[in-house]
């Protein structure tokens, strides 16, 4: 089920104007990311269960970088990734 949730801007701290080091001392410009409102919604679908992902046959850890190496790492099965990496587990909201 898609539920939705407002919270404060984390660029710009709930305040409405930006000042990073783009800005020189003393000036901001109005945030972007909430334009000026201090909030943002944020959509999302609630975690019921961790999903498997068809068509994989071979699993790595990876560092999330454009530059990963596949050379450095180990490659392990579908199997063994779900032995290694425990399911999250699924806590029904009250």
């Amino acid at each position: 089920m898609k539920k939705s949730i407002t919270i404060e801007c984390p660029d710009c701290r709930a305040t409405g104007l930006y000042s990073g080091f783009m800005e020189v001392r003393g000036e901001a410009v109005i945030c972007v990311r909430c334009s000026g409102t201090g909030a943002k919604e944020i959509h999302y679908e609630e975690f019921t269960g961790r999903r498997k992902k068809t068509g994989i046959s071979r699993i790595r850890a990876g560092s999330g970088t454009l530059l990963d190496d596949s050379r450095k790492t180990a490659w392990m099965s579908y199997g063994e990734f779900e032995c290694l990496v425990p399911a999250a587990e699924f806590k029904r909201q009250s």
